[in-house]
């Protein structure tokens, strides 16, 4: 049993598994800090033109790469989380029954640099055909009106707000509304649990303002 468990740890930690591994490590830690409230998620957009994908020669290549194998209109995190599992299970299959036929040495790095980019590019083509019907599922969902909610109470979830992150939690009668919020007050006076007042919609961010509710 131990003995198997020091081979999956050495198989793991090969290259160029252990780029998955790291990354996979990576979102781990951020789902559970997302978990407790100390982090918030944005969803991926990305320039669309008639329901087409934008031109991807005006592009940044980060951007028309992500286009081209629709890795938008969900949660980043979704993303990454997605490309580093596949990732990591095709890049563990090819260092057990392949890499090992290649002795440390030149051919190792070339191999396995080329693994690793055939491994991406499968990963990445794999997670937007799981995510094109989650994109398309959101995508029919009437939008809210979100400036209807300025006015209203909601609680914060994260253990801060700052200028640049903050979520809370907006009673909707269900299970609730998630919404990223801002504060120009960035002394660390709103944490979680606090009510908080939606004083304006920014459109372009897709965010709240909001200020500390007065108690009376």
């Amino acid at each position: 049993m131990q003995e198997s468990f020091l081979v999956f740890i050495t198989k793991i930690s090969l290259y160029p598994t252990i780029i998955f591994t790291g990354l996979v490590m990576f979102v781990t830690l951020y789902w559970v800090v997302s978990l407790l409230g100390m982090a918030d998620m944005d969803t991926v957009e990305l320039g669309e033109s008639g329901g087409e994908v934008a031109d991807l020669s005006s592009a940044g290549f980060f951007t028309g790469l992500m286009l081209k194998f629709g890795l938008y209109g969900v949660p980043l995190i979704i993303i990454l989380s997605l490309v580093s599992l596949i990732g990591w299970l095709l890049s563990y299959l090819y260092t057990s029954f392949l890499h090992q036929n290649f002795d440390s040495g030149i051919l190792y790095y070339v191999f396995g640099t080329g693994a690793l980019i055939f491994v991406l590019v499968v990963s990445m083509w794999l997670t937007g055909m799981i995510i094109s019907p989650i994109r398309k599922n959101i995508a029919k969902i009437p939008k809210r009106n979100s400036s209807n909610n300025v006015g209203k109470v909601a609680v914060v979830r994260t253990l801060s707000v700052t200028d640049k992150h903050g979520e809370a939690v907006l009673s909707d009668g269900g299970a609730g509304l998630i919404l990223k919020i801002r504060s120009d007050i960035n002394d660390n006076s709103l944490k979680q649990g606090d009510k908080v007042v939606l004083v304006e919609y920014l459109d372009e961010a897709n965010t709240y303002r909001v200020t500390p509710v007065k108690e009376k």
